[in-house]
């Protein structure tokens, strides 16, 4: 029993299969260096998401948009607030207000509410479109840079993390070869 809740405290603690010193204290396990890129290799990888997360340059993009998304935000609280106090005004007034008084805050409420509804999909909209632009934007600073590397380590092609290509080495670009061939067997039928 004492032996199982030490594994479970230990698994909590996230020390499980961490070596244990002579005073009984966890020592952290050692750090695994990255094995040296292979001399021979032709073909690369880039998580373009962890540059983003570690580049000084992802990161100021990302705050960027954060800052973006919280305006955005911010605003649409404010509506919300506003379509709130109207909710309130008409359930306290429902029993003193008049069927036309009522009738005019029952619209101006519907009416808050196209609002921010509206408001929200625009929000989103811009939130999307700013990100795209700030992906567009770090993307032009990045594949530069991603070409060079691999021009210096002699890779013939990058790919990125959505197994897309990220770079390629023009020289290893099959494709008007290949449209050349797809041509000539249509010609010969």
């Amino acid at each position: 029993m004492r032996a199982m809740t030490m594994a479970a405290a230990m698994a909590c603690a996230g020390l499980w299969n961490s070596p244990i010193s002579a005073q009984g204290q966890a020592v952290a396990p050692p750090v695994q260096m990255a094995a040296a890129f292979p001399a021979d290799a032709r073909v690369a990888y880039v998580d373009v998401d962890r540059v983003a997360a570690f580049s000084a340059e992802g990161k100021a993009a990302s705050a960027s948009l954060d800052a973006f998304r919280a305006k955005k935000a911010a605003d649409l609280a404010e509506r919300s607030k506003k379509l709130e106090a109207l909710q309130e005004r008409i359930n306290v007034g429902a029993s003193v207000l008049n069927a036309a008084a009522r009738t005019a805050l029952q619209r101006e409420f519907q009416r808050a509410q196209v609002d921010l509804r509206r408001a929200s999909e625009d929000a989103q909209a811009d939130v999307d479109h700013a990100r795209e632009e700030t992906m567009q934007a770090f993307s032009a600073k990045l594949f530069p840079i991603i070409g060079a590397v691999a021009r210096e380590k002699r890779i013939w092609a990058v790919f990125g993390n959505d197994s897309g290509l990220a770079w390629h080495d023009p020289a290893t670009d099959l494709t008007e070869e290949v449209a050349r061939r797809l041509d000539a067997v249509a010609v010969k039928k």
